[in-house]
């Protein structure tokens, strides 16, 4: 089941991505804060991701965990995992983690399934890295029959095969889904063929680039179920009044942060890797980003929104000050409250 298709409304929420700063103690203070202030005031979903084995996003092992923190902590907000990286995880216990949030949520999760790239994330499961497209979709399809209550065959040490369900049942009798889409225009016509969401970054294409992956996913979508589907890009943010000074304050934090996602690519030329390193701060400061005054991102927004796209998913924690992820969570449930009318919720 794809997120609601009936209630077409656009939406603002957060993406929490933060680097490992090699810190010890209170390094999830700032995303619990800003996920509570994001849902008292007004905004409509937390996306939590999965990465493993690297600073970038190195917070971030397990989606389910931290989102039961924030199950517990909000009382509105949808909890979207963006993403479980399926080909690491047996079905069974994706059903299992998930249902736990669900009932501890009142029924608020929705997953994105990643298939993931990474070959050091493998050592999780080696044998799944070649296939791992259409793995996902297998255990996508497994995960989403266990939360329907349908039982699943699987074999034991002994070779007997066992019809297994799984416990608790969630809230939700059937998970809304998400497909998270890197670049790949074949991603984004599968997740329209399946029928669920795509998951999507703002910075990752050109204005044409992402127009036309959009037209094909609708396409997609179009031709298979009723409606439209539902497009959540992510983009980093940070806001403040003067656009000058909140942009000044994020370079360096930026240029950490990014640096965190090119160390990742063993085997890169320094050089190189430091003028690809230049060119992506400027063009997120410039254009690919909600980093500056309130009144840009206002514009920004509706930019976005008119591009046929449903969500604006906020990655807040780049590397600025917990302040100024705070300010940010503030000034989007401004924005949020401005631009749109009253939550009625994105899921079935």
């Amino acid at each position: 089941m794809s997120p609601d298709q009936a209630a077409m409304t656009n939406g603002i929420g957060l993406y929490f991505f933060s680097a490992d700063d090699g810190g010890a103690g209170g390094r999830y203070d700032t995303l619990l804060a800003a996920a509570r202030a994001g849902d008292v005031g007004g905004l409509d979903f937390v996306w939590l991701p999965e990465r493993h084995f690297q600073p970038f996003g190195g917070d971030h092992p397990n989606p389910s965990v931290l989102a039961a923190a924030i199950a517990t902590a909000t009382a509105r907000v949808r909890i979207r995992a963006g993403s479980v990286v399926l080909p690491l995880h047996h079905p069974l216990r994706v059903a299992e983690e998930w249902a736990v949030v669900d009932n501890l949520s009142g029924g608020r999760v929705e997953l994105s399934a990643a298939s993931g790239w990474h070959p050091a994330d493998f050592v999780l499961e080696p044998h799944t890295f070649e296939d791992r497209a259409s793995v996902t979709e297998q255990r996508r399809r497994t995960v989403d029959a266990l939360w329907r209550g349908q039982t699943v065959a699987f074999a034991d040490p002994t070779g007997r095969v066992r019809e297994i369900s799984t416990f608790p049942r969630p809230v939700q009798p059937a998970v809304p889904w998400w497909i998270t889409a890197a670049g790949n225009p074949a991603t984004f016509e599968h997740a329209g063929v399946v029928g669920a969401g795509v998951l999507t970054g703002f910075g990752a294409f050109t204005a044409s680039q992402l127009a036309e992956r959009i037209q094909l996913y609708r396409r997609a979508f179009a031709a298979n179920h009723e409606g439209r589907g539902r497009v959540s890009v992510m983009i980093h943010a940070a806001l403040g009044d003067s656009g000058d000074e909140v942009r000044a304050a994020a370079v360096d934090p930026l240029r950490a942060y990014l640096a965190t996602y090119t160390r990742q690519h063993e085997g890169d030329d320094p050089d190189r890797v430091a003028r690809s390193l230049d060119f992506a701060v400027q063009r997120y400061l410039r254009s690919a980003a909600l980093i500056g005054s309130v009144d840009e991102a206002r514009a920004r927004i509706k930019e976005i929104f008119a591009a046929d796209i449903d969500e604006v998913s906020c990655l807040v924690d780049f590397g600025v000050s917990a302040q100024t992820v705070l300010d940010t969570v503030t000034h989007l449930c401004e924005l949020r409250a401005e631009l749109l009318p009253p939550a009625q919720g994105t899921a079935p």
